[in-house]
């Protein structure tokens, strides 16, 4: 009898830093939720890695953030928290190079309770577009795209903290893009697109 041949494990394609992005933030609602300073320092790492264009503000959804987190869950416990220096530190240097190219645009915006903030984005046709935010835990936010005729084409009005949108439209199109604080408290907020 033959022996069958041994199966290959399949390579994996370059990360989609959207994708990622997205992963580390349900990693660090895992990592509260379950108070597991590992979980929250893998969290930091993959926001880490991430080429980001647009602005650096390090407060909100940031890696210096949950690196922050992962120390103050990690009180007490030295090789963790020397783990946890280690990381940030080479995080720090910054990417010189990555499979991410030009990296995932991210802005960092304050939406005050029960308002709203909008923004135009023109998206190419054919390709997948992909917006989303992220607000403080324990608000509720609202993300809506707009046609130039004003036709509501996707909207994530779930309420949690993270909505997300995302279209192909057949051409290149322009749309507006609505991110509504529903809460009474403010929302310091993270906006990813691809």
């Amino acid at each position: 009898m033959a022996t069958p041949a041994p199966v290959k494990a399949p390579v994996p394609g370059p990360a989609d830093p959207f994708e990622q992005a997205m992963t580390a933030r349900g990693t660090a609602d895992y990592a509260r939720r379950t108070h597991d300073p590992v979980a929250m320092l893998t969290a930091a790492r993959m926001l880490d890695e991430i080429p980001v264009s647009g602005d650096k503000n390090d407060t909100g959804f940031t890696a210096k953030a949950l690196y922050a987190e992962a120390r103050s869950m990690a009180t007490g416990n030295d090789m963790l928290l020397q783990q946890i220096s280690i990381a940030e530190a080479n995080g720090a240097r910054g990417v010189l190079s990555s499979a991410f190219g030009s990296g995932l645009v991210r802005r960092v915006l304050n939406v005050n309770p029960r308002a709203a903030y909008q923004f135009v984005v023109d998206a190419k046709g054919g390709e997948r577009l992909r917006l989303g935010a992220i607000g403080a835990p324990g608000t509720n936010l609202l993300m809506r795209l707009l046609d130039k005729s004003g036709k509501t084409v996707c909207l994530d009005d779930h309420g949690d903290y993270a909505p997300v949108c995302q279209i192909t439209p057949p051409s290149d199109a322009r749309f507006r893009v609505d991110i509504q604080n529903k809460s009474a408290q403010a929302s310091q907020t993270v906006v990813l697109s691809n």
